[in-house]
């Protein structure tokens, strides 16, 4: 080498170095893929319950946020509970590391066909549905890893708590739902079927719920039953203590609820399958909430029973868990075909998906052939 050649020699030397060793420029962390699917709760009430997304944004600090897509699609959300759910995302390459929400925004047409409002809800036994007020954005938590060259599948889980609000002087219901999101190789799902003898019992809602140490139950899944009375409960994380509850209810036959007890320690498929016996000719109850819920607000009612839930003993679960509607003064609604007995009355509230409140009443005594009342005031 000629000593002229030695300082570009090691000129480049240097610029290499550097360049190794700078924080722009050095190997970045490779992005990952990420599937994402969209299942449901059970909403009660509705057959259909028909949805259009726009664009879907992921963020793992609340307020820097990455777009995903194109996501553009109609779904029914009624479709879609008891296992059954739809892609949402298909693979797509993302930033990786931990998203702890998603935000979705709801399109403003139909992409099914082009023609039919985006979003709607058809009651049970109605011929044509409800043109649902849509917010413009909805913001779910999450807990969905995407690892540097990996394959990541998640779910978001539309909640069915208050999911459809109906409103005195309001042309369209508002659709209120909340949601979450889960890695879904890291949830558990419990599978069962209901049945009375032989027969399987259909259109049935069945429950997951958690219960505290104050004993008070929370609703953490929700799915009807098929044409066989199967079911299926899915996106569960695993390190609790579940109950699996349900009330089969018809207009002119009821039985009381039955619970089994599951202890999820583990990201696999568990079994919970209930019989009941004795039917009953059914009571009802009336529930009214003053005062009436605003714009920003759900509410909705449930009812609780000390219901024997196996080798975990007798515990105070939602047996029933329902939206009010809201009228002028009140919100109201009727708890039909209840099998006879006590329960405990309690009504939930919230406010932009904020964590609700709770008004809790008397234990009313329902009869066969009677109606039973209770008046809350938040």
């Amino acid at each position: 080498m000629r000593p002229s050649q030695v300082p570009l020699v090691l000129l480049c030397l240097g610029l290499v170095g550097a360049c190794s060793s700078s924080g722009g420029l050095s190997n970045p962390i490779a992005p990952g893929t990420l599937t994402l699917r969209l299942g449901a709760d059970s909403i009660p009430g509705y057959s259909q319950v028909v949805v259009s997304v726009e664009k879907l944004e992921g963020s793992s600090n609340g307020s820097t946020w990455t777009p995903f897509g194109p996501v553009r699609g109609t779904y029914d959300l009624a479709a879609l509970q008891n296992g059954n759910s739809a892609l949402l995302l298909p693979p797509t390459q993302v930033a990786a590391g931990s998203y702890t929400q998603f935000r979705i925004t709801w399109a403003t047409q139909n992409y099914l066909d082009g023609t039919r409002t985006a979003a709607y809800a058809v009651p049970n036994g109605a011929a044509v549905g409800m043109t649902l007020a849509m917010p413009v954005t909805t913001v779910v938590a999450a807990s969905v890893a995407v690892t540097s060259n990996g394959n990541s599948l998640g779910q978001v889980m539309v909640n069915g708590d208050q999911a459809i609000q109906v409103r005195a002087g309001q042309a369209s219901p508002s659709f209120q739902a909340t949601g979450r999101a889960h890695t879904l190789a890291a949830t558990a799902r419990i599978t069962g079927h209901l049945a009375s003898g032989a027969t399987g019992l259909s259109g049935v809602e069945v429950y997951a719920e958690t219960v505290d140490g104050a004993g008070a139950a929370s609703l953490v899944r929700r799915a009807m039953t098929d044409a066989s009375g199967n079911y299926v409960l899915e996106a569960l994380p695993p390190g609790f203590l579940y109950f699996v509850v349900a009330q089969p209810a018809g207009t002119t036959t009821s039985y009381p609820a039955q619970a089994a007890a599951i202890n999820i320690t583990q990201a696999t498929t568990y079994s919970a399958s209930l019989s009941f016996t004795a039917p009953q000719a059914p009571g009802s109850l009336a529930l009214t909430v003053t005062p009436a819920s605003t714009a920003t607000m759900a509410t909705w009612g449930e009812l609780r029973q000390n219901v024997a839930a196996g080798a975990a003993g007798p515990q105070y679960l939602i047996v029933r868990s329902q939206t009010l509607a809201s009228a002028a003064l009140q919100d109201q609604g009727s708890f039909l075909g209840l099998a006879p007995g006590a329960y405990g009355v309690t009504a939930q509230r919230s406010t932009a998906g904020a964590a609700p409140i709770q008004s809790t009443g008397t234990t009313q005594q329902v009869t066969s052939g009677l109606v039973a009342t209770q008046a809350l005031t938040f």
